[in-house]
């Protein structure tokens, strides 16, 4: 992992209150960069208000540049996203683990993002859009809520099949994400399943899995719970794993923040 500060190159207002920042960083970073890893970010100096780093996932990478996404719902990521370009940012990461690689890449994937989820469902795309059977499977609140689609296909056309689903059927059909996905798994009963978003719907996700037998490295869940310190010392983002009886408090930050959908345990 480093720990250095990142000029903002440029900043794009995505939505109300949805921003995308892109961020220089080193050659060393960008390649462990991978899929479903994060930064903990603050402002330069800013540090003491609030005391603690926030966390980002890496959205994509470039040639001496990275990209996160930040919704602003409190006083750490407002402050982030009121930089201008050429403002620092100290970043600490690359953290955790990432989503499991298919090498052969034959195997059909659904992707399943809810609102901001689609931040840690994105790099993914954008490493497979060469690849046929993929699957995009986008729910939030409203249609302002979508962000990046128009970013997930090339020039040429190639990118993942996507189907849009919102709360107040203001774009695509109204209705809960997890509905597109058991439709899906109806056609790709064999593909595997990638999710991030709130936690309802992940707890949806790993209902329609366990209830068509599809657990373990085949159903996949990208877990957004509070982090504080990002290496494990603090304990804030803990989560209860395994199989009842013998089960564990896993850290979040440090093996996660990807989990086989069948080892989370979910409050009732």
């Amino acid at each position: 992992m480093y720990l250095f500060e990142a000029e903002i190159i440029e900043k794009w207002q995505l939505a109300a209150d949805i921003f995308r920042l892109r961020l220089r960083a080193g050659e060393e970073f960008i390649a462990a960069g991978r899929p479903g890893r994060f930064v903990m970010l603050a402002p330069v100096g800013g540090l003491y208000d609030p005391l603690l780093r926030r966390p980002f996932g890496i959205v994509r990478c470039g040639d001496g540049w990275f990209e996160v996404v930040i919704k602003a719902v409190g006083k750490g990521s407002r402050n982030l996203v009121g930089l201008p370009a050429g403002a620092g940012i100290t970043v600490h990461g690359p953290l955790g683990n990432g989503w499991p690689q298919d090498e052969s890449g034959e195997q059909p994937l659904i992707l399943v993002a809810g609102g901001i989820g689609i931040a840690a469902i994105a790099p993914v795309i954008f490493a497979r859009r060469a690849e046929s059977e993929t699957f995009l499977l986008y729910g939030a609140a409203t249609k302002d809520e979508l962000v990046l689609l128009d970013e997930f296909t090339t020039h040429d056309g190639r990118g993942p099949q996507i189907e849009v689903i919102t709360d107040d059927g203001s774009c695509g059909r109204r209705g809960l994400v997890t509905e597109l996905l058991l439709e899906k798994l109806e056609e790709y009963p064999g593909a595997r399943v990638f999710a991030c978003g709130p936690e309802p719907m992940l707890k949806g996700v790993q209902k329609v899995l366990r209830e068509r037998d599809i657990e373990g490295w085949e159903g996949w869940l990208s877990l957004e719970n509070r982090m504080a310190c990002g290496f494990g010392v603090c304990l804030g983002c803990v989560q209860k794993t395994g199989s009842e009886p013998e089960t564990k408090t896993s850290k979040v930050c440090t093996e996660g923040p990807v989990f086989a959908a069948g080892e989370v345990i979910f409050d009732d």
